[in-house]
């Protein structure tokens, strides 16, 4: 039988192999710090957007149930206003079926986070220590309001062991508060999560100053530029600064991304109640004076009208909203209206009259609240203009 001898098997050599590895070597030197930096800046986008929808979260639970404060009679809307805290009133869930202004209807939701605070339950304000509620709140058919009462209020987070990072909690009535999130960063140079702005009597809206905080539903109003006054129901808007921090280790760098927002609240200003209970009192002590000026051959100048204002402006219902001055001949029946004035919290008014008629002349203010609904007439004594 023929014989066959084996081919010789192919292979690397030594110097081949020790190529390879070196071109290995260097695919790698080139391709792993290129990788690195990519995963990095994955690493900071991810904490930078991390930071930003923390800050995003806390501002869209706070915005979700502050902007629906209110609309309830008989409840003040905003009860605690502070520059790390917020209490008010909102009716969000409701286990009647029959409660027309809850958000929510729940009928398995826990009964003391639903109904009203019970004066017997009062627990000291969030981050503050003064007590709420001291007395129950009725609409004007003398039932109790049904809703309940939510506070917002940080905390510095001692975890973090540093002094400028805090954690958003969430309270309803006197039960547990809840964390809403954490790493909210407030630097001292800042020193608030919470501003608020208000109508003034002229209707322009006003930021309250922070050394005017805390406020509080039952303070008496808190004197600003005179005669402008300040309260409870005058705050509209409340300004948030919400920033969330994301620690760079690698860098040892904070990355802060940070919100500015501001929650309008619909119901300030009596903007959803159909009515405010029944009609206001009335002005008090309506003077009609007439002015002259002796240098002039027309010297009866003009008819100012003053009155106290209505009991019920800023005790009662609280409810009056302005003044309307009208007049009629004193033998007549038919008035005229000549203007109106907004309800300022001031205890006395006055308008003039330039356009006085002769003759026997009573005028007349009568106070009107959110409904509208009229006060009777207040009538001043009789004045005989030329």
């Amino acid at each position: 039988m023929p014989s066959f001898s084996p081919r010789p098997r192919s292979g690397f050599t030594l110097i081949e192999m020790m190529m390879a590895i070196l071109l290995t070597l260097l695919v790698f030197g080139i391709t792993v710090p290129f990788f690195r930096v990519q995963t990095n800046a994955v690493d900071q986008g991810a904490g930078r957007l991390d930071a930003l929808q923390n800050a995003r979260y806390a501002q869209n639970a706070i915005d979700r149930e502050l902007r629906l404060a209110g609309g309830t009679p008989g409840q003040p809307i905003i009860v605690q206003a502070a520059a790390f805290a917020i209490t008010f009133n909102v009716d969000l869930v409701s286990r009647l079926a029959t409660d027309p202004n809850a958000t929510y209807y729940t009928p398995s939701a826990d009964s003391l986070s639903t109904e009203s605070w019970e004066p017997s339950r009062k627990k000291a304000l969030p981050v503050d220590s003064k007590q709420y509620p001291l007395q129950y709140y009725n609409d004007a058919n003398g039932n109790q309001s049904p809703a309940e009462t939510i506070s917002y209020f940080l905390y510095l987070d001692a975890a973090s062991g540093r002094s400028d990072l805090y954690t958003l909690f969430r309270r309803v009535n006197d039960r547990d508060s809840t964390v809403v999130t954490r790493n909210i960063w407030i630097p001292a140079t800042v020193g608030y999560f919470f501003r608020y702005y208000r109508a003034r009597y002229d209707g322009t809206i006003v930021m309250i100053p922070m050394a005017s905080l805390p406020m509080y539903y039952d303070t008496a109003p808190v004197p600003l530029v005179a005669p402008d006054t300040l309260r409870e129901s005058d705050i509209r808007i409340v300004e948030m600064r919400i920033a969330g921090l994301y620690r760079d280790v690698k860098k040892a760098k904070d990355v802060t991304r940070t919100i500015f927002y501001k929650t309008r609240l619909f119901n300030a200003g009596l903007l959803k109640e159909n009515s405010c209970g029944t009609a206001p009192l009335g002005a008090n002590n309506v003077v009609a004076t007439q002015v002259y000026d002796t240098l002039s051959p027309f010297p009866l100048l003009k008819v100012t009208v003053t009155w106290d204002k209505s009991l019920e402006e800023t005790g009662g219902e609280a409810d009056v909203a302005s003044y309307f001055v009208e007049r009629r001949l004193s033998s007549g029946t038919d008035w005229e209206v000549l203007g109106n004035l907004l309800a300022r919290n001031l205890s006395s008014y006055s308008f003039d009259d330039f356009t006085f008629k002769s003759g026997v002349w009573v005028y007349g203010v009568v106070a009107t609240d959110c409904t509208p609904a009229n006060s009777p007439v207040t009538i001043s004594s009789a004045v005989t203009n030329p």
